[in-house]
Order: C-alpha cells, then structure tokens, then sequence
C-alpha cells in the first residue's frame, strides 16, 4: 500500500469512518471500493482521494500546532 490511510468525512452524511474492503490502495485503477460506515454510500475516486489529502492536511495541521519551539 502506498498511502497510510485516515479517515476521510463522507460528502454525503459528515462521518469519517470509512470501510476498505480487501487490500485497498487508494492509488490504484480500479479505484475502490470505499464505503462510509454512517450512511453506507461507496466514495468515487475523486471523492475519496480528495478527502484523504484534506484529512492528512488537518492532521499535519494539529501535529504542528503541538510543537513548541525549544527555549
């Protein structure tokens, strides 16, 4: 696999709790599948590719925010 895999928030309903069935790689054709565990809808490719960037952005974000410079 070549990406770490975050949970990534459902365009339709808001969760982040995704389910990959069977080695999944979000980086090969085909895509998927990755179904959200709130409300059941399969992500496109676009979808869930986009939302793993944002979800690893945010996470860089906190990771950051967290490091205080040494005195």
């Amino acid at each position: 696999m070549a990406t770490k895999l975050v949970p990534v928030i459902c365009p339709k309903c808001g969760e982040s709790q995704n389910r990959h069935p069977g080695g999944f790689d979000p980086e090969r054709n085909p895509f998927g599948p990755v179904l959200c565990m709130g409300c059941g809808r399969e992500f496109t490719a676009n979808e869930y590719r986009s939302g793993l960037e944002k979800s690893w952005r945010a996470i860089e974000a906190r990771l950051k925010s967290k490091v205080r410079p040494q005195a």
